[in-house]
């Protein structure tokens, strides 16, 4: 969600190729079950805070392989966004809401980058489909709000206790992405303090009086923000055992008939992770902020089984390196793709 992720990316993006040739070997043979203390040990020299869980997906739930302080709840960034796919399906598995339904580009909700939508033109008429695809594939922001605009921003806050959420309070209000980015990019650290401290009324006074009356302009700089900024209060939080439990239930969804396109978006982007002939499909959702990295995958194999890989970063005073837990998480890969997959640890 922030400039300097873009730098990063291209890093990640050169380190990908050159590691390509490990990931796809993974699966071809029988492999012992990763070390995963030695895991453990890279995640935790990445952030000071961090978290990791690799579970299987058993009848809509998370059954643990192995976790590592996979409750503590850190920021995760445009994860956050599975929270909003789950309020769109409750809707339309109940009728509130189509995929087909259009609903148009409003200045109001116009968020930065990333995605296109950003430059789309008020009034451009948009499906939820597709609104909620871009968000998935693209982690597109001004799709998001516009999504939580129809859904109601009250709606996807309680999404979250829906959906397993231990601690919904933490993510109330819930915050636009167009919101958190005028607040990094264009108030004063007092008035973060003063949202911080403030209770949840008075947050949504200052959210309507202060912050939503800004415009965002997409082709812009951003202002203040250049570096970690208030991620442990104005951010939105959930534990890798939490996220676990959204992206499972989004999984058992997408069997449904009348949900089938939640299928194509939950397995839109492979998150770098090469093909492998084990996987039937692979999905991928992060979350990136100056100081916060996080980094979902969604794996089904061939036989059926499914997993799901959910490792955190938070640092308040650095950017951490995106392309650590990727390299971590590589023995991981390997073991999910044999058919006996990991023993647990």
């Amino acid at each position: 969600m922030h400039r300097r992720s873009t730098v990063a990316a291209a890093r990640w993006l050169l380190a990908l190729a050159l590691l390509a040739p490990l990931l796809s070997a993974a699966g071809t043979s029988a492999q012992a079950a990763p070390d995963w203390t030695r895991i453990d040990r890279a995640m935790a020299g990445q952030a000071p805070r961090a978290n990791l869980l690799v579970a299987e997906i058993v009848d809509g739930g998370c059954a643990p392989v192995h976790s590592w302080h996979a409750d503590d709840r850190l920021a995760i960034a445009s994860t956050f966004k599975l929270y909003v796919l789950a309020e769109l399906v409750r809707q339309i598995d109940a009728g509130e809401a189509e995929w087909d339904e259009r609903f148009p580009i409003q200045d109001a909700y116009r968020s930065m980058p990333s995605g296109d939508l950003a430059y789309a033109s008020e009034g451009t008429k948009v499906t939820l489909e597709r609104y909620a695809a871009v968000m998935i594939a693209q982690s597109d922001n001004t799709a998001t709000d516009h999504l939580i605009a129809r859904l109601g921003r009250l709606n996807v806050e309680a999404a979250f206790a829906r959906t397993g959420h231990g601690a919904p309070e933490l993510n109330t209000p819930l915050l636009l992405t167009r919101e958190l980015f005028a607040i990094k990019m264009r108030q004063p650290d007092r008035w973060m303090a003063d949202y911080e401290r403030a209770g949840d009324a008075q947050q949504r006074s200052m959210l309507a009086h202060d912050i939503d009356p800004m415009h965002l302009d997409p082709y812009g700089g951003w202002g203040n923000w250049s570096g970690p900024t208030s991620i442990d209060g104005i951010e939105w939080f959930a534990s890798a055992a939490e996220v676990c439990a959204v992206l499972a239930r989004l999984h058992q969804q997408s069997r449904q008939p009348e949900l089938a396109p939640l299928r194509a978006i939950l397995f839109s982007n492979s998150g770098g992770v090469a093909r492998d002939p084990a996987w039937r499909e692979i999905g991928f959702k992060a979350g990136y902020e100056a100081g916060v990295v996080n980094l979902t995958w969604l794996v089904e194999r061939n036989d059926s089984r499914a997993f799901i890989v959910t490792a955190g970063l938070n640092d308040p005073a650095r950017l951490p390196d995106g392309w650590g837990p990727r390299e971590a998480l590589v023995p991981v890969w390997t073991c999910l793709a044999d058919r006996a997959a990991c023993g647990p640890s």
